[in-house]
């Protein structure tokens, strides 16, 4: 017997979950806020501490949060001055904000009250915000727009239970968007605007290079011709960027067209940094076939202990 089963069993209501899944949200949301009420009436100080002694997601981390948030506004003015607009998040986002583009199992996120869900992927946030305001008019896509934010996010899956991993990391993060232009320009300015602030990034911070693989991925009536020109761009326009490509993982419907992933290269020693692809989530939300949207990623956490490692 599931555990669901057991406990539909034990409330004495086998169709509970179907019940309240076809409820109004308001009506689930308001019938929520009093089961929690009650719950948080029966729970002591001394329940408290348990509470934090045992649950993984509100542990803290041992990083040193000034040095932490400094490399956070480091990264953003960096960002700023490539012409990448910066973006405070909220800590937390509309409920199903990843799964409903297929990104993630709903179990690997915390989901919460209100019709909301703790912040589990800022890239999304960020794509929702550039839809909204092209979908009400309050900014067009006649230029490419660039957002950026860095965020520390909650994870529901398992982590390994060992010393540096926790339930909660800091990304960084672009999210651009455009129109299409025909021939691919579109997304290639997008493309060269993401791997030129990696770059600079690697080489002015680090004195280390950039290099990424291109994956090819589904979405594009020409595949082999799309990858190709993202891979004469790369050449063109950054040619001291090593690119190698991964041509057997097309299946994967996350990214659309190329998903690449970029590397540091620091003397004999290659580092995952993120990685980043194009995606229709913007299109979804707008209903507009001519929109493109590019995102891509890095690890703060990691990137940021390289500096306390040899050479950094």
């Amino acid at each position: 017997m599931s555990m669901i089963d057991r406990i539909l069993g034990q409330a004495g209501d086998m169709e509970l979950v179907q019940t309240l899944s076809s409820m109004p949200k308001s009506d689930f949301n308001s019938l929520m806020l009093r089961v929690y009420q009650e719950q948080a009436r029966n729970t002591t100080p001394k329940d408290m501490l348990k509470a934090f002694q045992t649950n993984r997601f509100s542990v803290p981390s041992e990083i040193d949060p000034a040095a932490y948030h400094a490399f956070e506004a480091e990264l953003l003015s960096a960002a700023q001055k490539m012409g990448m607009k910066a973006v405070l998040l909220s800590p937390c986002a509309p409920f199903a904000s990843c799964s409903v583009f297929g990104c993630v199992d709903q179990n690997n996120v915390v989901s919460a009250a209100r019709g909301t869900e703790i912040l589990p992927d800022p890239t999304n946030m960020l794509a929702i915000i550039i839809a909204e305001r092209l979908k009400t008019k309050k900014t067009d896509d006649n230029s490419p727009l660039h957002c950026c934010t860095t965020a520390r996010v909650l994870r529901a899956q398992v982590f390994p239970a060992a010393k540096g991993y926790y339930s909660h990391f800091g990304i960084f993060c672009v999210v651009s968007s455009g129109r299409d232009s025909g021939s691919y320009g579109c997304e290639k300015s997008l493309f060269v605007a993401h791997l030129n602030y990696y770059k600079a990034l690697l080489t002015e911070k680090y004195s280390a290079g950039l290099s990424i693989v291109l994956r090819k991925r589904r979405g594009y009536a020409d595949g082999d011709g799309f990858i190709a020109s993202m891979a004469e761009l790369v050449h063109g326009a950054l040619p001291d960027v090593p690119v190698s490509f991964d041509l057997d993982h097309e299946d994967n419907n996350y990214y659309k067209g190329i998903n690449f992933k970029l590397f540091m290269e620091r003397g004999n020693g290659k580092i995952e940094l993120g990685d980043g692809g194009f995606v229709d989530w913007i299109q979804k939300m707008t209903n507009n076939k001519k929109e493109r949207c590019l995102i891509s990623g890095i690890g703060l956490d990691r990137l940021f202990l390289l500096e306390d490692a040899p050479g950094g």
